[in-house]
Formats: structure tokens, sequence, C-alpha cells
């Protein structure tokens, strides 16, 4: 397995932004995941996966670690009997596909998730009513002491978290899904893109949503809607004018742009309804959101 150094990775955000990685791998076996995972302990590196890098908001300078991108056998898909089985670096997208053509439904909603079946487990990913956590059978992860599998309740999954930690990466998820004809799967996506389409900003840069929905009657992108903040910008960054839950990379954005926009949504959200939003992007590198003036 090669190790690079200085690798941009504004390449494999979504958003385009991020600066250089210490090193970057592709690890393309659960042997070479286990390869690296060792290598990082032994040089004192911290150490992260970026899947589709489509929840992720990296420091400008970067981050001063290993930074691994799931290939090979860890981003494939394929179907045996009624489990969809992929590897954690495998694109929502394409298991949906491999899961379509064997007629088995229930992993439908994933269109909606720009992301990956690994990247899905960390945060138990949802969208339109499903989630990871009503579908997955196991996972199996990886850490320095080797790979083991995990059913649903050792994941703990939680909305929008799991119980993984630091150093645990996912290589391969198994779902449970149910018969259904390919044409209705067919039916289904093209109205949850539809709806998609419709309601955000699907042809934009941008890393999904930004804050989970808090206890409230109004959702994230509702509360910041009504704070004023759809179309407001700083530097090349700006809230969506279409769904305020998200920021656009409008014109050769920052991370600390991007960052600016989530501490003035946190800020209005706080002072107008009392709700202490939380980020739901993952941040890499020196990215911090200060607290908020209670």
């Amino acid at each position: 397995m090669k190790l690079e150094s200085n690798i941009l990775l504004s390449r494999f955000t979504t958003i385009g932004t991020g600066g250089p990685a210490g090193a970057f791998a592709r690890p393309e076996t659960v042997g070479e995941l286990h390869d690296a995972l060792c290598h990082a302990q032994e040089n004192d590196l911290p150490v992260a996966v970026v899947g589709l890098g489509s929840n992720l908001l990296v420091a400008d300078d970067g981050f001063d670690g290993l930074v691994l991108k799931l290939a090979g056998e860890l981003a494939r898909a394929e179907v045996r009997g009624d489990l969809l089985v992929a590897g954690g670096g495998t694109p929502n997208a394409v298991a949906l596909h491999r899961a379509r053509a064997a007629g088995l439904g229930g992993f439908e909603f994933a269109c909606a998730i720009p992301g990956t079946a690994g990247g899905g487990v960390r945060m138990n990913a949802g969208a339109y009513g499903g989630d990871w956590a009503g579908i997955l059978e196991r996972a199996l992860v990886v850490d320095v002491e080797g790979a083991r599998w995990h059913g649903r309740e050792e994941l703990g999954l939680e909305y929008r978290r799991s119980g993984l930690r630091p150093g645990q990466m996912v290589a391969e998820v198994e779902f449970r899904l149910t018969p259904r004809p390919a044409d209705e799967i067919k039916a289904l996506v093209a109205d949850l893109q539809a709806r998609r389409k419709a309601a955000q900003p699907t042809n934009k840069r941008t890393y999904g949503s930004v804050f989970k929905n808090p206890d409230h009657e109004l959702t994230a992108g509702r509360m910041l809607e009504s704070c004023g903040l759809r179309g407001h910008r700083i530097g090349g960054a700006q809230i969506s004018p279409r769904h305020a839950n998200f920021i656009e990379n409008a014109d050769g954005a920052r991370s600390e742009d991007a960052l600016g926009l989530m501490a003035e949504a946190r800020r209005r959200a706080w002072e107008q309804y009392g709700a202490d939003l939380e980020h739901e992007v993952v941040f890499l590198g020196a990215l911090e959101l200060a607290p908020l003036s209670k």
C-alpha cells in the first residue's frame, strides 16, 4: 500500500475546501486497512477516513495525520440472498444499484444520501423515514487490534450517531433487505430524488445538512430560514437560498468562511429560539465552533 503526502483534501470533499493531508493511503483489503491503522499508531498519527467527502469540512491548513480512502474490495457491493453486502467505502448509489438489480427493497432512502456504506454506519445516516439502524445486520469494524463483527446494538446507533470510537473503521456492512420488484424500487427512488431536488441545492457544492434537527417543533432548516439566514454570505460561502440548513461554496470559499456561517447560524437560533444547534458535518483538522454565550 502506497503512502502519499500533501494530498489536497479539497479534491475529496463535496464542498471543495480543505488543505493537505499529512499522509494519504488507499487500502484495498481488510489487511491493508489494519496495517494502515497500525502505522498510524506507531507514528502517533491521528487517522480519518474520507468517503465521498459529503459530510466533511476540512481545515484550510489541512490535517496533520493519516487520511484513508477505502478502495478495492473495501469499495464493492454484492447481494447474498436477502443481504446486501457493501464495503465500507462503497458509494450508496452503487449499493442501491446492486439491491435494485437483485429485487431487494429497503435501501431506497439512501438515494438521498451521497455518502458511503461505512460513513452511514458511523453517523447512522438516514433520510425520508429510513436509516441505517433500520436495515443494518452487522458491520465489520477494524482497529489496531484486528477486525471484528459488530451487531446493531453493539454499534450503538442513535439519531445521526454511533458508538464507534476514533481509530475504529468500518470495512464491510451487511444490510438485511426485503424482496421488492425492481420497477417499484425504481419508481420510489425517482420520487425521492425528485423530492430532494425540489427542496435541496443538489446542483451546488455543499457538505450536506449542516445541523442535526433539534428537539423542537421546527427543523434546523425551518428555524434558520425564519432567522433570515437564507442567502447570508461570508467570503465565498453562503447559506443556501433554497434550504437554510445547507452551506454552498458560492465562489472560492474557504472552510473558515463556512465555519463563520455556522457560528452565526447557531447564534441566531439560540437568541431567537433558545435552541443549541449541534452540527452534523464532521470537522477534520483545527476547526472548532466557539461556545454560545448563554
